[in-house]
């Protein structure tokens, strides 16, 4: 076997091991806050960054629910007091919006997973923070092209879920251009 394929492949094994433990690391730290399943942080902050006032079909989309699955979540956060549902101006479809007390909670937990995630990076220099974040946007775009093509010849059983569904715009430098999801996005449409 050549160098380069046992780099590779030793590289591919040690990013899948490091993926598990950032993400139960993650999930672990943002999971109690709402202390309402799996779903309801990533919900919670999705209303929070970008889909305030969107329907339960759209943060079903997000999330990669079935919609009754939604619903039942919807039902769990408007209990707690952190959303409320509001009639659309057509008067068809219904709005989730988050209350004040579910703003809050949306910014606790990405406060959570920001100290998770800078956490993880705590052993690398300032050289390889930048080094590391130019690899994950290369690596993000070539993720969001290869979704974008399943989606379109139809290759996914179900749908996925947003790769930004947890994410905090403000930190990937969305609205000045370099959220490297949204840019491969845009540039594929």
């Amino acid at each position: 076997m050549s160098r380069n394929r046992s780099s590779l492949q030793h590289a591919a094994n040690t990013l899948g091991a490091l993926s598990l433990v950032i993400a139960d690391r993650m999930n672990a730290a943002v999971e109690p806050i709402a202390a309402l399943g799996p779903s309801a942080p990533a919900a919670l902050t999705a209303l929070h960054e970008f889909l305030d006032g969107g329907s339960v079909t759209q943060l079903s989309s997000v999330l990669g629910l079935t919609h009754s699955g939604t619903v039942r979540l919807v039902d769990r956060l408007a209990v707690e007091g952190l959303v409320e549902r509001v009639g659309a101006q057509d008067g068809r479809a219904v709005s989730v919006v988050l209350t004040e007390s579910g703003r809050g909670m949306a910014e606790r937990i990405l406060r959570a997973r920001e100290t998770s995630l800078t956490n993880a990076l705590s052993a690398l220099s300032a050289d390889q923070i930048d080094t590391l974040a130019a690899a994950l946007d290369a690596m993000l775009t070539t993720v969001t092209h290869a979704r974008a093509e399943e989606r379109a010849v139809g290759t996914r059983a179900r749908p996925q879920p947003w790769l930004c569904r947890l994410c905090d715009f403000a930190a990937c430098g969305r609205s000045e251009g370099n959220c490297p999801v949204n840019n491969a996005t845009t540039d594929r449409s």
